[in-house]
């Protein structure tokens, strides 16, 4: 008789219907309690939640970035804060390595609520060459998840003009938790030793 595996098959896409409208729930609930987007640079602690939004850019997610990536020459740009050496160590100091989205570039410091002029200027430079001139070509901005670093650069790459911007709030975290590949880089940037 049919009848019990019909029953089980139906009661199994219920349960990833219901699954599936929790999930939906939960992230509309998660977006009602974002914060607001401020009106300028984000000036508070660089950890903590973030806006659901950011205008004049688009937010991504894991799946939708890993289709850009195979799809488009993509810009990536980490902003994590680049490791300083403690000051009370005597001896000889490696950071750990610090892992990225493949092709990404780490340009700490470049998500911070004020930057100097110098690093203005690295930045419209770097972004000119990465690329090539081309402000329809995606720039996707990233750090860790929860970051307002990510959702500052992310503006700033939007205030030179760069038409298709992407901002990756889920950080490499997300990225690494799904499975996809990362690589080794080395900061880059004015300060960075």
């Amino acid at each position: 008789m049919r009848w019990p595996f019909i029953a089980r098959r139906m009661f199994a896409i219920c349960a990833v219907v219901g699954a599936a409208a929790s999930l939906m729930v939960a992230n509309a609930s998660a977006e009602a309690d974002a914060p607001p987007e401020p009106a300028g640079y984000w000036q508070g602690p660089m950890n903590g939640r973030v806006p659901a939004t950011i205008t004049g850019g688009t937010v991504i997610d894991t799946q939708a970035l890993a289709a850009l990536l195979d799809r488009e020459q993509v810009v990536a740009i980490d902003v994590f804060p680049a490791p300083r050496r403690p000051e009370h160590l005597s001896s000889p100091w490696r950071p750990v390595p610090h892992h990225d989205i493949l092709r990404s570039v780490w340009i700490p410091g470049m998500g911070s609520g004020v930057i100097s002029a110098a690093m203005t200027d690295y930045v419209k430079a770097r972004l000119s060459v990465l690329t090539g001139g081309d402000h329809d070509r995606p720039v996707v901005v990233y750090c860790r998840a929860d970051c307002w670093a990510s959702w500052n650069a992310a503006k700033r790459v939007i205030a030179e003009g760069y038409r298709r911007v992407f901002w990756y709030p889920d950080g490499i975290e997300a990225w690494q938790n799904a499975g996809l590949p990362t690589a080794v880089v080395e900061p880059e940037g004015p300060g960075v030793q």
